[in-house]
């Protein structure tokens, strides 16, 4: 496992951009807004980031992904350092996906349906009579101690 694991959860602000490296693996670039609240501020700020999604999973995000979508992203952070056209060094961070769940596939998830009531009082009828039958074991007549 990476030390420079991270999971964080944001808006995309557009659609991903599929595209394919010189050696034919798909890459799905997503540009994720992340909001939080600055310290010693009462405002929110954002921040965007890149994520990079790759093979099986870019072509997941091309396919069901679309801008505004809410996601949860884990994975590997990384620092990509670059030098702008006008000679300015930057930095930005940059997330290599392990896995990308959309917020509405998580809010879906529904809690089982309640037991028949009927069911629970069986249960609870076997689980009397195991209480008793263990009840009448007959007295341990070793009395050695236990060595611990």
């Amino acid at each position: 496992m990476s030390l420079a694991s991270i999971t964080i959860s944001g808006t995309l602000q557009e659609n991903p951009e599929k595209r394919f490296t010189p050696s034919n693996i798909a890459v799905a670039n997503l540009k994720l807004e992340i909001c939080y609240i600055q310290r010693g501020s009462a405002g929110l700020s954002s921040q965007t980031v890149r994520v990079n999604a790759w093979r099986d999973m870019a072509d997941y995000c091309e396919q069901k992904l679309r801008t505004g979508d809410k996601v949860i992203v884990s994975g590997r952070a990384m620092i990509n350092a670059f030098t702008t056209q006008d000679g300015k060094k930057k930095r930005v961070l940059e997330i290599d996906a392990t896995s990308i769940t959309p917020v509405k596939e998580i809010s879906s998830i529904q809690p089982p349906p309640k037991k028949d009531s009927d069911f629970e009082k069986e249960t609870f009828k076997q689980t009397s009579a195991q209480v008793e039958q263990s009840s009448n074991l007959d007295e341990i007549t070793n009395t050695e101690e236990i060595p611990f």
